[in-house]
């Protein structure tokens, strides 16, 4: 069983998470990471690298890109008149940048698809630069907006194929982060595959990860690779955000192709990724990817970000509702506890056990390279790397827009994921809205109404998670088939219904022998008394970095926050 991905819109956030994308557009670092951070202001698509040589020079097209696109989605999703007209002045921006050719990108026309066996972020770039103007299209049904990107795309695809590999064995040692982070270009086609059905967005999805894997093993962010996951005593290594972000190529590899060896490694990479899963529901890596799921490992948000996309993903594309309990685990816990509930900061790594937020803690990445501050919290980062903070404006974006998927082999809708939003979309012509009313995750009862035009008849799936001891259906009749409650029936304009769950209560184990309480989808910590202290001010008043000093209560006795 697998759905279908609804287009950027259809699902629309209501009650505390429409709540907070407007605090997040109103009061945080969301809408003005440009006036925060020369990083997302400066502007490569306009500016372009003359040469691809310095290893970075790529790194601002990923902040202001990926920045872009969260701030297209989080505008449109939240209706905000002032924040769309600003998105829209953006992208307007970006699209003047096209060349004849069809060309937008971060390089010069001398320097463009040469990059030889060296770091570049061609691919990288492009994508997020594409990825932005396919949310504007779908939020607006402008058809230029898809336009525009199906030129900048065929002209690439026009320079990479199997006349001409786009990943090269490096002849440096460098990190090769732009060209790894390039396999990501998948999510451009397989999003306009979905958009316009056209094989060659497929084909060439299909061919980039094929050459992916055809780089000599051992390269830096290699995890994903086939030959690796085909090793079952191959354990993940790479930095955590390649590894999980190209989990997404694999799966649309083995989606689209009919590979035996894909679907092994498919299986193989979701059961390594479950050993390096916290109760949190975050994969660990304070930037690689080593230790044990412990409550004082540290973990990245852009790894959060990617996560949350790999594994709705992998929901889509495989009907496995235990994806769904790991989406909100990740969702309620690791991703809202390493934020400000303000939106003016966030830990770039963060941890299940908080005690501390100290921007001198080292990480795997500072023990190399020296430079020390991801614990501690921001609005950028800048010190160390812009990454995570234009990602984190992406990341409820993304559970939106996936709360909902349609069905593929029949008329009706799956609930993958909960929480308070309106679903509005067709079936055979007909207009219909469902409306999920709750506070869930910090209420277990959610109330279905539709609206339609007329009567129809189609089937409603409904997750069950693993954690509900059991269900209470209130005005509907249901049967159950692999995780899945199903309502079929011809609905009329007002039905409804209430579904409550009954969460156990959990207590799961951490390697050192400490638990994590949990109770549905929220993991439950003590609250702990904290010092917080500003350690940079930035230009705007309400934004600072800072670490902060918690107390321990008790003798020998210690709690842990989110």
């Amino acid at each position: 069983m697998k759905f279908q991905t609804l287009p950027l819109g259809t699902v629309r956030p209501t009650g505390w998470i429409l709540s907070q994308l407007q605090n997040d557009l109103d009061q945080g670092f969301a809408s003005r990471l440009d006036s925060l951070t020369e990083r997302a202001a400066t502007d490569l698509f306009s500016k372009r690298i003359e040469s691809s040589s310095q290893q970075f020079a790529w790194w601002d097209s990923e902040t202001r890109g990926n920045w872009l696109w969260g701030y297209t989605m989080m505008a449109g999703l939240a209706e905000i008149p002032e924040h769309q007209s600003r998105v829209l002045e953006l992208l307007n921006i970006l699209k003047q940048t096209q060349d004849a050719d069809g060309y937008i990108g971060i390089y010069s026309a001398a320097s463009r698809y040469q990059h030889g066996d060296d770091e570049n972020g061609e691919l990288w770039g492009q994508s997020r630069a594409m990825l932005a103007m396919l949310a504007q299209y779908e939020l607006t049904n402008d058809a230029n907006w898809l336009l525009v990107v199906q030129a900048a795309v065929d002209l690439t695809l026009q320079k990479y194929g199997v006349e001409h590999s786009y990943f090269r064995q490096p002849k440096t040692r460098n990190d090769l982060i732009g060209m790894t982070h390039g396999l990501c270009y998948v999510d451009v086609v397989e999003w306009l595959y979905r958009i316009t059905g056209e094989a060659r967005y497929r084909d060439f999805g299909v061919w980039l990860y094929q050459d992916f894997n055809q780089m000599q093993l051992p390269f830096a962010n290699d995890d994903m690779a086939l030959s690796n996951l085909l090793d079952p005593h191959h354990h993940l290594n790479g930095h955590a955000v390649h590894t999980v972000e190209h989990l997404r190529a694999l799966l649309f590899a083995s989606e689209m192709g009919d590979s035996p060896q894909c679907t092994e490694a498919l299986k193989n990479a979701m059961l390594k990724l479950s050993h390096y899963t916290l109760p949190s529901g975050a994969v660990l890596g304070d930037e690689g990817l080593h230790g044990l799921p412990t409550p004082d490992i540290g973990y990245e948000y852009c790894t959060l970000t990617e996560l949350l996309l790999s594994l709705s993903s992998a929901l889509q594309k495989s009907g496995d509702a235990s994806l769904g309990d790991w989406i909100e685990s990740l969702s309620f816990n690791a991703a809202q506890g390493a934020r400000f509930a303000n939106g003016s900061g966030l830990a770039y790594l963060s941890l299940d056990s908080r005690f501390s937020a100290l921007n001198d803690r080292p990480d795997s990445y500072s023990h190399l390279h020296g430079k020390h501050g991801r614990f501690k919290y921001s609005p950028t980062h800048e010190d160390v790397a812009c990454c995570c903070n234009p990602n984190a404006v992406r990341f409820m974006p993304h559970y939106i827009s996936r709360m909902w998927m349609g069905l593929s082999d029949r008329p009706g809708f799956a609930a993958a994921t909960y929480g308070p939003c309106v679903l509005k979309n067709q079936i055979d012509n007909v207009n219909l809205t469902i409306t999920e009313e709750t506070d869930y995750p910090f209420s277990d009862t959610i109330r279905f109404t539709i609206s339609t035009d007329q009567d129809i008849n189609f089937e409603l799936f409904l997750r069950k998670p693993a954690w509900s001891a059991a269900v209470t259906m209130e005005g509907a009749v249901v049967r159950e088939e692999n995780g899945w409650l199903i309502v079929s029936k011809t609905w009329m304009n007002g039905d409804s219904f209430a579904l409550t769950f009954h969460p156990k209560v959990e207590v799961m184990p951490y390697p050192n022998g400490e638990y994590a309480i949990k109770r549905g989808a929220l993991q439950y910590v003590y609250p702990i008394e904290y010092q917080l202290r500003s350690i940079k001010n930035y230009p705007l008043d309400a934004f600072h970095d800072c670490r902060d000093f918690s107390k321990k209560y008790g003798t020998g006795v210690s709690f842990h926050y989110s």
